[in-house]
């Protein structure tokens, strides 16, 4: 079988979502609970066969990690607690110091978005968090191990070549994101245009 990592760009939550847009379509909650479906169906087979779970965010691994995983996205965290309790072992992931970092850079942004400085840094941080979490997986899926990653939509890891890929979804969040900032800024030009 060799090294396989089946991959979950997963749904954002609805705290993410309202970071990045400040009203939520009308569907949020309908496709959230459709993503996860998918991915809970999807996983079925692979229930007992996964060894490693990661996750963007988790900086601690076993309960610890769960626990904070369940204060943040339940959906996650039922499919990620199903998969532990199964025999997986829930990987400590990211930095905690990159994390802090990047969540400090972003909080800069919300309050000067137009400062490109702190958008620069920002994203680096992210590049540093992604080479991070790359290295981790690397590090530790063993050979002829199954492990899952649930990471958000925009982020780029770039693994070993030795390990398979797999990526697991029923729609790409970052396109559903994208879609309704499209929607807003129809809207909005429709409105601007009837004002003139």
């Amino acid at each position: 079988m060799g090294k396989m990592l089946l991959c979950v760009p997963r749904m954002y939550t609805e705290d993410e979502f309202r970071r990045i847009e400040t009203s939520l379509p009308g569907d949020f909650e309908l496709k959230t609970s459709e993503f996860w479906d998918y991915v809970k169906d999807k996983f079925q087979m692979f229930v007992g066969k996964v060894q490693r779970v990661y996750r963007d965010e988790i900086c601690q691994g076993e309960e610890n990690a769960l626990a904070y995983l369940s204060s943040v996205d339940r959906e996650n965290y039922l499919i990620a607690k199903s998969l532990i309790e199964s025999g997986a072992v829930f990987e400590a992931t990211e930095d905690p110091m990159l994390v802090s970092e990047s969540e400090s850079w972003l909080e800069m942004i919300e309050h000067e978005p137009l400062n490109q400085i702190y958008l620069e840094l920002y994203q680096e941080t992210i590049r540093d968090r992604d080479k991070y979490i790359s290295n981790r997986i690397n590090e530790s899926l063993g050979e002829d191990e199954l492990g899952v990653l649930f990471i958000e939509p925009s982020r780029r890891i770039n693994l070993n070549e030795h390990i398979k890929i797999i990526k697991v979804c029923r729609f790409d969040p970052s396109d559903y994101l994208r879609s309704w900032q499209v929607q807003i800024e129809s809207k909005q030009r429709l409105t601007t245009g009837h004002d003139e």
